[in-house]
C-alpha cells in the first residue's frame, strides 16, 4: 500500500508537470491562436473538440489518480494513527509503571526509607555497582580472566534474580555458561553474606521484568509498522528516550550488554534508534558505552562547544 501510494504520488507529479508544460504550446499554437479580436467559430469549435478530447481526457485521468491517491493516503494515515495511539498508550503504561515502583534502601539500617518512581533506579544503581565490584574482585582473586561482558552478565544475573542459599542452584544454572560458573555463584553469594549491612542479594525481577518488556515491545511496535516512515519511527522512539532518567539509562545499559540484550542486538534497535545516546560520559562505573555500541552520544556535542569557545 505504501509503495502504491508512492508510485501514485510520482505519477501525479509527472502528469501534472506534463499538463502544465504542454498547455501553453496548445493554447498558443498557431493552428488555433490568433491575435485579432475576430472569433473564428469554426476554429473555436475544432479547438474545443481537441482540447476537450485530449486535455480533458488527461485531466480525467489525473482526477481518477488523485482520487485513488487520496483514498490510499487516508488508509495509510488511519493505520499510522492506530500505531501511534497504541504506542502512546504503552508510553503511558511506562510512566505509570515507573511511578508505581517502590524500593527500600539496600542499607539494612534504614528499613523505613522507601524510594519511589525514578528515585528507585538510584537504589538499583547503587546495588548493581556493588555487585560489579564484587565480581571484579572475584575475577582478580581467583584469576578467572573474565572479560567485561562476562562480568556485566554475572553481575546483572545476580542483580535481576537475586541471591540466597535457597536460590543458589538456580543462579548456578544461569551462570553455567561462564567458566567456573558454579564457583562464581558461590563466591558471589559469599560476598553478599560478607556485606550483611547491605541487601545486595535482593531480587529485582518483579519490577524490572515488566519495565523492560514494555519498553522492548513499544519499540518493536513502531519498528515493525509498515506504514510509518523511518523518520517518523525515529521521532516516536526519541519521545520514549526522553522519558528515561540517567539512573534508568544506567540500568538499561547493563541490561543491554548482558544476555538480556540479545534480542535488542538482533533487531538492531540500540544502534538504529540510538537508545543510549543520552548517557552521560563516565557514568557507567568504568564501562564506556562506545566500547559496546556504535552510536553517537549527546555529550559528544560538548567537544564541539569547547572548540567554539
Amino acid at each position: 500500500m505504501v509503495r502504491l501510494n508512492t508510485i501514485l504520488k510520482y505519477v501525479l507529479m509527472i502528469l501534472s508537470a506534463f499538463l502544465l508544460l504542454i498547455l501553453p504550446f496548445i493554447i498558443f499554437n498557431e493552428a488555433y491562436f490568433n491575435w485579432s479580436f475576430d472569433i473564428d467559430t469554426n476554429l473555436a469549435s475544432k479547438f474545443g473538440d481537441f482540447f476537450g478530447g485530449f486535455i480533458g481526457t488527461l485531466f480525467s485521468i489525473l482526477s481518477v489518480l488523485l482520487l485513488i491517491y487520496t483514498i490510499t493516503s487516508q488508509y495509510i494515515e488511519t493505520f499510522k494513527n492506530k500505531t501511534k495511539d497504541h504506542f502512546f498508550k504503552m508510553l503511558d503504561y511506562h510512566t505509570e509503571n515507573v511511578r508505581s515502583i517502590k524500593v527500600r534502601s539496600i542499607e539494612t539500617a534504614k528499613p523505613d526509607i522507601v524510594e519511589e518512581g525514578r528515585r528507585a533506579f538510584v537504589v538499583y544503581k547503587i546495588q548493581f555497582k556493588k555487585l560489579l565490584l564484587a565480581i571484579n574482585n572475584i575475577s582478580e582473586t581467583l584469576d578467572l580472566n573474565l572479560n567485561s561482558r562476562e562480568k556485566i552478565d554475572v553481575a546483572y544475573i545476580c542483580f535481576f534474580y537475586g541471591q540466597s542459599e535457597t536460590w543458589i542452584e538456580f543462579i548456578e544454572g544461569k551462570l553455567s555458561v561462564h567458566r567456573s560458573g558454579s564457583l562464581i555463584a558461590t563466591e558471589m553469594l559469599k560476598r553478599v553474606k560478607e556485606n550483611e549491612s547491605l541487601k545486595l542479594g535482593r531480587t529485582n525481577q518483579t519490577e524490572l521484568s515488566s519495565y523492560f518488556r514494555n519498553m522492548y515491545n513499544a519499540i518493536k511496535l513502531v519498528d515493525n509498522d509498515k506504514y510509518l516512515s523511518q523518520e517518523e519511527k525515529f521521532d516516536l522512539i526519541k519521545i520514549y528516550r526522553a522519558q528515561l532518567s540517567n539512573p534508568e539509562l544506567y540500568i538499561l545499559f547493563f541490561n543491554l550488554v548482558s544476555r538480556f540484550g540479545t534480542k535488542w542486538h538482533k533487531s538492531n534497535y540500540i544502534t538504529k534508534y540510538e537508545i543510549l545516546t543520552n548517557l552521560p560520559h563516565d557514568y557507567c562505573d568504568g564501562y564506556n558505552p562506545k566500547d559496546f555500541f556504535d552510536i553517537s552520544y549527546e555529550e559528544d556535542e560538548i567537544g564541539l562547544w569547547v572548540e567554539n569557545t
